[in-house]
């Protein structure tokens, strides 16, 4: 029987076993959490009663089964679309927070090219650009904190290279990562770092911009699949709030059918959208 793996932690230690923050995973604290899942569970839940609600009924009126299957349509749906919501929201986080620390390395590279042209060493150059990066977003942002790391791990003889190792391994970001073995390999064979750092900015800059474009370019594309789904459960609420025989014909087998057929669509054609306008480059 197969045993069930930890969960891997947020902070996991540094070289100088000093906790850094892990951007390959996002957990959420309590709070998060109960206001994700409640939001989620309220939206799943009314969906799902607004599609699936009124059932058994005889001659109009509710009867024993309806209550009970009333309860099914709301408590299911709210269980798995809080697990679902979650897991996506815990993805987005963690991808925004690796957009951010992308970023802010980017900044961080050209204030260390500037810094080695003005003739620094690299050691004086990511001081340097600490500094810059405190003052241009703060002290706080995930950039100076590893930094920080970087630097206090150069006091206690631990190599560069291997700090900015382990923070493309912790980062879990190819550009990030490819930048931590050009450094390693050009600072260990004296080659000019000056160009090195400038063609990693460089690359850095462009990947982000061609990103950038592409995310602009697919802006449209996005909102209209929201709006897919958003449009039927607006359109079956008026309709049902207008009372009529639609409502009745959604509560027969063939019209539960229908609509657990057009739901499974609806999910399927909402995740076929996210899966192919999740471009990464």
């Amino acid at each position: 029987m197969a045993t069930k793996q930890p969960r891997r932690p947020q902070y996991r230690p540094s070289l100088i076993n000093v906790p850094a923050y892990d951007y390959g995973v996002y957990h959420f604290s309590f709070v998060e959490r109960l206001a994700y899942a409640a939001l989620a569970a309220v939206v799943a839940g009314f969906v799902g009663y607004l599609f699936f609600g009124g059932l058994a009924q005889v001659d109009g009126e509710p009867t024993t089964a309806t209550h009970v299957l009333d309860a099914i349509v709301i408590v299911v749906p709210a269980f798995f679309g809080a697990r679902a919501f979650l897991r996506i929201r815990a993805e987005q986080l963690r991808r925004a927070k690796l957009q951010v620390l992308q970023t802010q390395f980017r900044d961080m590279l050209d204030s260390l090219v500037g810094s080695l042209s003005a003739g620094g060493t690299v050691i004086q150059g990511f001081q340097l650009a600490r500094d810059d990066l405190e003052r241009q977003h703060s002290p706080n942002a995930p950039i100076v904190q590893e930094l920080n790391l970087l630097i206090a791990g150069f006091h206690n003889n631990i190599r560069i290279e291997d700090m900015l190792h382990d923070l493309g391994e912790r980062s879990a970001h190819p550009d990030i990562e490819s930048f931590a073995n050009v450094f390693k390999i050009a600072y260990l064979r004296g080659a000019d770092m000056k160009l090195a750092v400038t063609n990693c900015h460089q690359v850095l800059s462009e990947k982000m911009q061609i990103g950038a474009d592409i995310e602009t370019g697919l802006a449209a594309s996005k909102n209209e699949a929201f709006i897919m789904v958003v449009i039927p459960v607006i359109l079956v609420a008026l309709l049902k709030s207008g009372g009529g025989t639609f409502a009745e014909g959604l509560r027969s087998p063939v019209g539960v059918l229908c609509t657990a057929v057009a739901v499974a669509m609806f999910i399927g054609a909402f995740a076929l959208a996210r899966r192919i306008m999740t471009i990464r480059i």
